[in-house]
């Protein structure tokens, strides 16, 4: 009988997992932290009640998660705006020179390598473009002076980790930094880039309408899904990120019919696959206290200090005014998917990156709760000067017709003739 009892169990506990995925999230979020902690925490607890054969049945959803994220990232984008993206620079190199090279320099002094120290810069740099997204769009801060500021910042992020995929895939392959990686990483991605201009440019407006049409079918999901999945492999299988791949072929989506199926029908199996993505990072996590507990606490704190001082200097770039700029520097302080998915290529590392994504995504999600309320204390709103009302002369009170219906310039002829 028991024997029997777990073996029901052993069945249906992958499927309890997406269960409790929605039980947390649902309940972390009404105490303000984000979905993917949630995930994060169902999958360290069901290490102790899951076998790992029984997740096998969830595998390709781990391995969509990411080609579907950066997928529907480029769907956000054209040529034609990453073009008009260089007008961003100067806000995004402040972020990129505050939160990638003193973490790179410090764990390279700490005594790691040149790849883990790279490694743990770009989890370290990029903050969490779905956790801050979303905490604008709650708390009702989308419209915000600060919001332009922050979500161009989280756009030249996301450009620049595509590219650091791109340079860190070939070096983890190649498990050294050889000269010849660096030159052949970016030559494969200006290749990929004009590939895909050229597919842009002469291909698709020759079959928009043909694309159109298709999209009007019901099994288009499973065209869209092959394509995507297919170019993300390719790439991973040239030695070229697959985010790259799949970056670049959401750029080319013509802006029609074709793009609101894809959003339609694609867009809750992206939530499904990134969910389940998160949960295994943290399912196949084994739970070490890190050798670098001295290291772990400076990068925590530095995570937190620089990323309030490089958004802050950045909104002073942007021309806000310093009440914003403080709220805003401190609504930005969140890592979250790209950070897992940059620790994700070295495990040697997770026992410091997992503390510190943690760490940064529910202290940054309380931060960013508590920015206007620190905003308005240290620079308090201007009372409203009241106007003073002009009181009428005393002598006017003292007048009889002070009360009359009519002011004394104002009074009707009979009232001014003399009674008979």
């Amino acid at each position: 009988m028991e024997e029997h009892i777990h073996h029901i169990l052993e069945e249906i506990s992958p499927y309890l997992v997406l269960l409790f995925m929605f039980i947390f999230a649902y309940l972390f979020r009404r105490i303000s932290v984000p979905a993917i902690v949630a995930f994060m925490v169902v999958g360290f607890l069901a290490k102790f009640f899951v076998e790992p054969q029984s997740m096998e049945k969830f595998e390709i959803f781990k391995h969509a998660g990411i080609i579907l994220l950066f997928f529907f990232i480029g769907l956000e984008y054209s040529f034609e705006k990453l073009r008009n993206m260089l007008g961003a620079w100067k806000t995004g190199t402040v972020d990129f020179i505050f939160n990638f090279i003193p973490p790179f320099v410090l764990a390279y002094l700490f005594g790691f390598d040149l790849i883990s120290a790279l490694i743990i810069a770009s989890v370290f740099y990029p903050s969490s473009t779905s956790i801050i997204a979303k905490l604008l769009m709650d708390y009702k801060r989308i419209a915000s002076p600060e919001a332009e500021l922050l979500i161009g910042i989280l756009i030249f992020e996301d450009l620049v980790a595509i590219l650091l995929l791109s340079l860190i895939i070939p070096l983890k392959e190649a498990g050294k930094v050889e000269p010849m990686v660096l030159p052949m990483s970016f030559l494969k991605v200006a290749i990929s880039l004009l590939f895909f201009w050229i597919l842009h440019r002469f291909v698709i407006p020759r079959i928009t309408r043909w694309l159109d049409s298709l999209s009007e079918e019901e099994t288009f999901i499973f065209f869209t899904l092959g394509i995507v999945l297919t170019v993300g492999t390719l790439f991973h299988s040239l030695g070229i990120s697959e985010a790259l791949g799949a970056f670049l072929l959401g750029v080319i989506v013509p802006e029609t019919k074709v793009l609101e199926s894809i959003e339609k029908q694609l867009s809750d199996l992206k939530e499904l696959s990134m969910g389940l993505f998160f949960f295994f990072f943290a399912y196949e996590t084994e739970l070490t206290v890190p050798k670098e507990v001295s290291f772990l606490v400076i990068l925590f704190v530095l995570g937190i200090i620089l990323k309030i001082v490089s958004t802050y200097i950045a909104a002073y770039l942007m021309g806000l005014k310093k009440k914003t700029r403080l709220r805003a520097s401190l609504s930005f302080v969140p890592r979250g998917e790209f950070s897992v998915i940059m620790t994700s290529f070295e495990p040697n590392i997770k026992s410091i990156s997992i503390p510190f994504i943690f760490g940064t995504a529910v202290v940054g999600s309380v931060l960013f709760v508590v920015a206007p309320k620190i905003a308005d204390l240290i620079y308090p709103p201007k009372k409203k000067k009241k106007r003073k009302v002009k009181r009428p002369r005393k002598a006017y009170l003292k007048s009889p017709q002070a009360f009359s219906e009519h002011p004394p310039g104002l009074q009707s002829e009979e009232q001014k003739a003399p009674p008979r």
